[in-house]
């Protein structure tokens, strides 16, 4: 018999995928086949020209425990930059990259590499009992996927180096307040409101939203001669799209009404 898939792909509306980390009694703890599995399925969601938003989710009472350590330990002398690199990396910048956004939807705990995953997203939305550590520090390791590039361009190094140097749980409202979050939810409104933002995003014209997260993701790179330049760019682009017209037109009846 085939072990249960680890990774759960869910279509809503044709335009929106859900993907549901479903190892509930190991809290969605990322072992190999885990990590490979949900690398796939959002490259896949990428590559659906039909797809428009993707949903990030967990199941049970936790959204991710982060790495599975019990796998880990049975290969020790393994390096930590090549399993990264071959586990990790490939779905992290597939988030940060895919011309779509990504909403991940935190219920319970997101450790470890788990909190990699939501500071990869584009929206966050968490569960009133969810909360985010960084619990690296605890096994004498520190913190990767991209989490230390993410808190000091969003929190600076001062917040940052408190956060990852303690492992202090982040309660949601914390979250929110530290802009790691967009809102905090009651838990059993958790899925509807994640599927209530996927559905107003699809609604928006879908190169636009590609091109405001490009610009957005690039504007931490560049400097603002270079941004200035690239939003230009990206303009025209918006502006020569049939989407484009579309609207325009649709503004423009209703000026005249």
């Amino acid at each position: 018999m085939l072990p249960p898939n680890p990774v759960e792909v869910i279509r809503h509306d044709d335009a929106i995928v859900e993907i549901r980390l479903v190892r509930p009694e190991v809290r969605n703890a990322l072992n190999e086949a885990t990590a490979m599995a949900l690398a796939d399925a959002l490259q896949a969601a990428a590559d659906d020209v039909n797809v428009h938003c993707v949903m990030l989710c967990g199941e049970g009472s936790s959204f991710c425990a982060g790495a599975d350590i019990a796998e880990f330990e049975a290969n020790p002398t393994a390096l930590a930059s090549e399993r990264l690199a071959t586990l990790f990396t490939p779905a992290l910048r597939c988030m940060v990259e895919m011309p779509k956004p990504v909403i991940t939807a935190v219920n319970g705990a997101a450790a470890g590499i788990g909190v990699a995953y939501v500071l990869s997203s584009d929206v966050v939305l968490m569960a009133h009992s969810a909360y985010l550590k960084l619990a690296f520090i605890d096994i004498g390791l520190i913190p990767d996927g991209g989490i230390t590039w993410h808190l000091v361009r969003r929190l600076g190094h001062v917040r940052a180096f408190e956060l990852a140097a303690t492992a202090a749980p982040i309660d949601a409202t914390t979250c929110r307040t530290l802009g790691l979050a967009n809102h905090v939810v009651h838990d059993e409104s958790l899925h509807d409101e994640a599927l209530r933002w996927a559905r107003m995003l699809v609604s928006q014209p879908h190169q636009a939203i590609a091109h405001v997260k490009n610009a957005l993701r690039a504007s931490t790179l560049n400097d603002l001669d270079t941004t200035l330049e690239f939003e230009g760019q990206l303009q025209d682009a918006c502006k020569a799209s049939p989407e484009f017209a579309e609207r325009i037109a649709a503004f423009r009846a209703v000026r005249r009404r």
